[in-house]
């Protein structure tokens, strides 16, 4: 086994000590050949073997990745740890050895040494080790109060807590006041577990209470019956509230009935009461509810995301009056964003005042989003893309690719460590200005990864450039498919492109795979259809296979809502059923008014989303088939 490292290392060196361009390619293919036997080396704790190869790769841009590895798994190693901290300041590597290196100290209780080298840190881990750190140094009083605050918190805290807990409880100061902090700061997370933990703390005389507190919070119709705990107990308003506010979002029309009734009975806090009533109206608004206008009118006040119900809950009922002066009374910034002033000028329009709505139509028009986009078909205008190509010369693209941490990407990126890759592409673009960022965005289109490029290029803030944002890849499959399903392109572009930024490895919490994001079940579902055999969920990672069975799956939407993009755009979001129960009861309504007031924010956007990326898509391919007119037909009931 010694010979054969000794082969390797000589293999290496020789292939290092080629010359050329060519040379220089083999002598960085050596280097990726023995980085790879080194971390081996690790896994198997060969550790004489790890320092044999490491040594020869001290010039290879992952070598502090290798030294990373190596660290976290000899985390007693305190004088190797700083030597390398002292050496990589500012790289990520570092920052995550940092922590890690403190936990074990906290852990081996080196509180001097811990304190020592302990910096700030939103990690609520190494803050309580923190905290307890203080409190063994003598520090009880400032250790004690950073306790409370992590204590009333309501979150489930980390482990490393439990022993800053435990001192707290054992504290003069603690008793019931903290316990019920913590008690209902849990339920208003909805945590009940937490809160059923607090019960064996509470003085005998509260179970009664919190019982039923734990009660309602599970079961919150319960607060319409009547019951001696209102008049009995101190918290019943806070209670009420919480129970209120549970219901509502399960039976609104039944909630707003028993808070009418009974809210007079209890003591609530006036800012309390005022939130869930603003609540109240917006839940309202969701349903559809006549009665949410009314509501919101008197209780929107300063709270942005009632003021903007309100708005929805007067489009609702297409009452164009109360439309204006809903929008008249958002705050200054949410009345110059582009949905709102759309609004105002629809508005205007059906109140009679066609001129000053021609004029904002006309400015709207000059916008590149969704409501510019459908302002400048009312005018009759082209959509403007206001297209400008970024001015970044290869030189500054070769600069930056040359610096330290975009050639660790680099190797990274060849040795086919892409999640490493990303996270490494995130920390060193943290470091960058826009100017920079910009160049960063040149080069992950240079290496081939689209998604990093699109989402680079807007940290930047620099939007003008469409074809580092929208890019044609994967065309010609994209086409293919679009003509197998009788669809139009960019269709399936924006698609993809809101889907996964065109990173054929993306993958979601619900287990949504690739780049159109489709569900496993989804796509056996789709398989069967094509009889093909379906084998393994993570064949979705082919951006061919993805991307046939994804534009099937929109296809079938589409034919299941009769042809109709923004039903079946919605229902490729969040599902057909759901969608289904979003459209309208009696009469027909405009389409931009049923996207304004579907319930979930998230398919509001990606729908608007998603047209404003046909549109754009298609003016990319010179395609003329997706008019706007098209795009939103009225929305029928079912």
């Amino acid at each position: 086994m010694r010979m054969a490292i000794r082969l390797l290392l000589l293999i290496h060196l020789l292939m290092v000590a080629s010359a050329g361009a060519a040379g220089s390619e083999r002598a960085m293919s050596a280097m990726r050949q023995t980085f790879l036997q080194a971390e081996r080396y690790i896994n198997q704790n060969r550790d004489d073997d790890y320092f044999a190869l490491s040594d020869t790769l001290k010039d290879y841009p992952l070598y502090p990745y290798l030294q990373y590895q190596w660290l976290t798994k000899h985390l007693d190693q305190d004088d190797a740890i700083q030597t390398f901290l002292h050496n990589h300041p500012g790289t990520r590597y570092a920052g995550l050895l940092h922590g890690k290196w403190l936990a074990n100290l906290a852990v081996r209780q080196q509180w001097t040494r811990f304190i020592q080298h302990y910096k700030d840190t939103d990690n609520t881990e190494l803050q309580c080790y923190f905290a307890q750190a203080q409190y063994q140094l003598g520090q009880q009083g400032v250790a004690l109060d950073k306790a409370k605050q992590f204590w009333v918190a309501g979150k489930t805290q980390p482990a490393a807590c439990d022993s800053l807990f435990k001192s707290l409880q054992h504290d003069a100061g603690f008793g019931p006041d903290l316990i019920w902090r913590r008690f209902t700061a849990a339920l208003q997370i909805d945590n009940a577990q937490l809160a059923k933990q607090m019960l064996p703390l509470l003085p005998e005389p509260d179970h009664d209470m919190a019982e039923i507190w734990l009660k309602l919070h599970d079961e919150p119709q319960r607060v319409k019956a009547v019951a001696s705990w209102k008049r009995d107990y101190a918290q019943a308003g806070l209670l009420f509230n919480h129970a209120i506010r549970r219901w509502l979002n399960k039976a609104p029309k039944a909630a707003l009935a028993i808070w009418d009734e009974q809210k007079n009975h209890f003591t609530i806090a006036p800012e309390l009461a005022a939130e869930t009533e603003q609540r109240l109206g917006i839940e309202l608004a969701l349903h559809r509810d006549n009665r949410a206008l009314e509501r919101l009118e008197r209780f929107a006040a300063d709270y942005p995301s009632a003021q903007e119900w309100r708005v929805r809950a007067a489009l609702n009922q297409q009452n164009w009056h109360a439309v204006l002066l809903a929008i008249a009374a958002l705050n200054e910034d949410l009345k110059h964003q582009d949905k709102w002033r759309y609004w105002r000028a629809r508005a205007l329009a059906l109140t009679g005042q066609a001129t000053a709505a021609q004029a904002l139509f006309s400015e709207l028009a000059q916008q590149r989003s969704f409501y510019g986009f459908i302002a400048a078909d009312f005018v009759h205008q082209p959509i403007a893309l206001n297209h400008r190509a970024s001015e970044i010369s290869d030189q500054a693209v070769s600069n930056l690719q040359n610096t330290a941490p975009f050639q660790a990407i680099g190797e990274l990126l060849a040795i086919e460590r892409r999640t490493e890759a990303s996270r490494e592409w995130w920390h060193a673009i943290a470091q960058l200005d826009a100017e920079r960022l910009a160049v960063a965005a040149k080069l992950a289109q240079h290496w081939q990864w689209p998604s990093m490029a699109i989402y680079t290029i807007a940290k930047a803030e620099q939007w003008d450039d469409m074809e580092l944002r929208f890019p044609l890849i994967f065309q010609t499959t994209i086409q293919q498919q679009a003509d197998a399903q009788q669809l139009d392109p960019a269709l399936i572009f924006a698609l993809i492109r809101q889907e996964s930024a065109f990173d054929e490895f993306a993958g979601s919490s619900a287990g949504a795979i690739g780049l159109m994001q489709l569900l496993p079940n989804t796509a056996r579902k789709i398989a069967g259809e094509f009889a093909e055999n379906w084998s393994n969920d993570f064949d979705l990672l082919t951006p061919s296979l993805n991307i046939k069975y994804g534009s099937r799956y929109f296809k079938k939407l589409l034919n299941g809502f009769n042809g109709h993009y923004p039903l079946a755009i919605a229902a490729y979001n969040a599902g057909p059923n759901r969608v289904k129960r979003w459209l309208p009861q009696k009469a027909a309504i405009p389409a931009d008014i049923w996207i304004e007031t579907i319930p979930y924010k998230e398919t509001r956007d990606y729908l608007t989303s998603v047209i404003m990326y046909a549109l754009i898509y298609q003016q990319r391919l010179s395609g003329t088939k997706l008019k706007i007119p098209d795009l939103l037909v009225e929305v029928k009931p079912d």
